[in-house]
This record gives structure tokens, C-alpha cells and sequence, in this order.
């Protein structure tokens, strides 16, 4: 074959590619609204959907906490939705360079993120295909895209990893941990002996307690009570008036988050919440959300007054036992990586990030940058940073380091 028939063959290809994949951006609600049951249908094609590949999870943001423009770009193969890629403009700096930032929705209290695709939406041929398609359109003006919170199995980044690595960097952010649901003496065996007998001491001390009831609430209005109860239990220690105030109840957009979060997931028979009352009053609470053989903790909380009982270790620990007897949760995730999970002897995901420039001057210039931190961070430092200072494409109080997209 000689070189123009492989130039026509390749553009034969990229055609042919073209055809039977398209992409649609759909901005904010009434862009969501319209793409509803396309991406119920992307849903129920995955593997192993999580509580953010959901409609729900992206309802409850855009009515709650999105304060920039959301799109939602539809992908399609052969007419069919094989994937939802969500994105937000989010201002970025790096080095100095002012960026135009589209990245997944992620917040202090959106902790994990993909996007929604199927097997079919996850070859890198459909993920170079998108980066090329929002390249070239013009509704959306760009330097960098930001995908933040990736699960180690997250679709998107196996499909960012699986295509060529140019203008792509990624890197591990942190972890997150779980749970199996192992029968009590198997999980007993994972844990230290010091842990164990701290286990036994506080399940002896709540026994002594009256009125000792464990409540798991999933549908209405039994879950709008239990909210009342985790929200005031929640807010009743370090994170409420008297300490950091970080509890969910002092932020009026956060409440409504959950709020709405409790609505559009019972409403799916995907919201849990876990209780642990004791002499009348709640002591120890969870906000799950649940899907497939996983739940998810998406927050905890308890009542300090009743720290001698460890009501927050007394209710994961009866919360495992319960799904093992139930069957159908053989995970419980709890979604961050902090201290006290060690206890617990806990499996981990790595959870990563990773960012994809664009071909603009700011965007190269970002991404020349980043790439050069480690083997010219000297050059850069006494030769390439003046210079660009010099010529103005810098500003002198910069330094290069990697971003976080908040």
C-alpha cells in the first residue's frame, strides 16, 4: 500500500469512526432534564454502577451547590447513549498561567467522581474521539480538563490510560477505604487484639444503657425523620456552634444537598440512614447511599456525651452484621481515607487524578510546565522562570506546583 492509499485508508477510518460515534453538550437543568432516560439507559448498562455514575447525584448538585455553568456531554455509538461526561467550568491556576478550567463536579462533600460510561463508551477510542470533539466545538472555550476523585476501577481514567499519553497527566491523590462483610469472626481476626477488647468493653457498657435500638430508615417518611435525627446528632460535637463549625446543618446549601439527596435517592430505594438511639435520644448516625453490593458512607456522626460507648464504632459494627444478614450489601465504603479507619483494618482503593490540556498557548504552556517540575525544576527555577517573568508570561509571585482544581 503505498502512502496516499494509507492516508486514505486512515481518513477512511476516522470516518467511519465519526459515524458511529457523536457527542451532544446539554447545559445546566433543562439540558439534564432532557438527556433523563438516556442516562437511566447508560446506568443500567454499567458493570457496577456507583451513587455518582447516578442522575440523582447530578440532580442534587445542580439544584444545590453548582454556582458555575454544568454541561453534560452525551456520547452515542450507532445512535445508542453508551456515556455521560459531566463537566463544570472551574477556573484553574498553574505557574502562574491563568487557566480556563473544565472539570467533573467535585466539592468537600462530593468526595468521589467518573463519569457514567458503559463498556462500550470506555474504549480509548471514544475517549480520544470526546477530547477531540471538544477541541474543535465552540460552545465551550477551554485549556484544561480536571478529572479529580477517580476510583482505581473508574471508567474514565481506564480510558484515559488505555489511549496515548500525550497532553494527559495523572497521578495518585489518595485512598479510599472499605469494608467487607465478613461474618463476625472473620472479621474479628482481621482486627487487633487491643481493638477487639475495646469493641467488647463498649458493646458490655451501651448493654447497660436503656432503650438500646439500632434504625434503618430507606423510604418516606420514616428517612425524613431519621435525617432530623442524623442532622442534630451530627451537629452536636466538634462540628457544631461550639467547635469548627463544619456540621451540615450550618450551611444552608449543604443541608439542601442532603436534603435532596435523601429525596431523589428513596426515591430510587438508594438512601440509607442508620441509627443508634439510646435512653431516648440518638447517639451515633450514617447517611448512606446504596447501590448494587455497596454502601456507601457518606457521613457520620455522634454524640460526644456518649463517647465511653463508642456508639460510632457500635453502629458500623452492627450496620456490617445486619448486611451480612440481609445478603445483598457485601461492601460497606467509607468513601475517605482518615485515621480512625486503621482500626478497622480496612481494604483501600487508590483514588487518582489526572488532567488533559488542550492545544491552546495556555494550555501548552501549562502542561510544558508540569512536565518539566521534576527533571528541570532547577533550570526552570534560575533560568526559565526569569525569563518568563521578563517577558511577561509569568507573574513573579508564581511558583510551580501542581494544582488542585478547588
Amino acid at each position: 500500500m503505498n502512502s496516499a492509499s494509507a492516508i486514505s485508508a486512515d481518513r477512511a477510518k476516522t470516518e467511519i469512526a465519526l459515524v458511529e460515534r457523536r457527542f451532544e453538550v446539554f447545559q445546566g437543568a433543562a439540558g439534564l432534564t432532557a438527556i433523563r432516560e438516556d442516562w437511566n439507559r447508560v446506568t443500567r448498562a454499567l458493570d457496577k454502577p456507583r451513587f455518582f455514575h447516578l442522575y440523582e447525584w447530578y440532580e442534587s448538585y445542580l439544584n444545590t451547590l453548582s454556582d458555575s455553568p454544568v454541561y453534560f456531554v452525551l456520547a452515542r455509538r450507532k445512535g445508542a447513549p453508551v456515556g455521560v461526561i459531566p463537566l463544570v467550568m472551574s477556573p484553574l491556576r498553574l505557574a502562574g498561567t491563568k487557566l480556563r478550567g473544565l472539570s467533573l463536579p467535585h466539592h468537600p462533600h462530593m468526595l468521589l467522581c467518573d463519569a457514567t460510561l458503559t463498556n462500550e463508551g470506555l474504549d480509548h477510542i471514544t475517549m480520544r474521539e470526546l477530547i477531540m470533539y471538544l477541541r474543535r466545538q465552540r460552545m465551550i472555550q477551554w485549556d484544561v480538563l480536571f478529572f479529580p476523585n477517580l476510583l482505581e476501577d473508574s471508567g474514565l481514567l481506564s480510558a484515559l490510560n488505555a489511549g496515548a499519553a500525550a497532553l494527559r497527566i495523572s497521578e495518585p491523590q489518595t485512598n479510599c477505604d472499605y469494608l467487607p462483610c465478613l461474618p463476625p469472626d472473620e472479621l474479628a481476626a482481621r482486627l487487633s487484639q487491643n481493638f477487639r477488647g475495646n469493641l467488647r468493653k463498649a458493646r458490655n457498657k451501651l448493654a447497660k444503657l436503656n432503650r438500646v435500638e439500632f434504625i434503618s430508615a430507606r423510604s418516606r417518611p420514616e428517612i425524613d425523620r431519621a435525617l432530623d435525627e442524623f442532622l442534630a446528632v451530627e451537629a452536636s460535637g466538634w462540628k457544631g456552634t461550639a467547635g469548627e463549625r463544619s456540621a451540615i446543618n450550618l450551611d444552608g446549601r449543604i443541608l439542601s444537598f442532603y436534603q435532596s439527596l435523601t429525596r431523589n435517592f428513596s426515591r430510587i430505594d438508594a438512601c440509607e440512614i442508620n441509627l443508634l438511639r439510646a435512653e431516648g435520644r440518638c447517639v451515633a448516625g450514617q447517611f448512606c447511599l446504596v447501590t448494587g453490593d455497596t454502601s456507601y458512607i457518606l457521613k457520620i456522626g455522634y454524640d460526644e456525651a456518649y463517647a465511653q460507648v463508642a456508639p460510632g464504632n457500635m453502629l458500623l459494627e452492627h450496620t456490617i452484621q445486619r448486611y451480612l444478614r440481609e445478603g445483598a450489601i457485601k461492601y460497606v465504603n467509607l468513601v475517605t481515607e482518615t485515621p480512625w479507619h486503621s482500626c478497622w483494618k480496612p481494604l483501600s482503593y487508590v483514588v487518582s487524578r489526572a488532567w488533559v490540556f488542550n492545544t491552546t498557548s495556555a494550555g501548552l504552556t501549562a502542561y510544558s510546565l508540569l512536565r518539566a517540575k521534576g527533571p528541570l525544576s532547577h533550570t526552570y527555577r534560575h533560568w526559565l522562570k526569569p525569563l518568563m517573568i521578563a517577558v511577561g508570561w509569568l507573574e513573579p509571585a508564581s511558583t510551580l506546583q501542581r494544582f488542585s482544581g478547588e
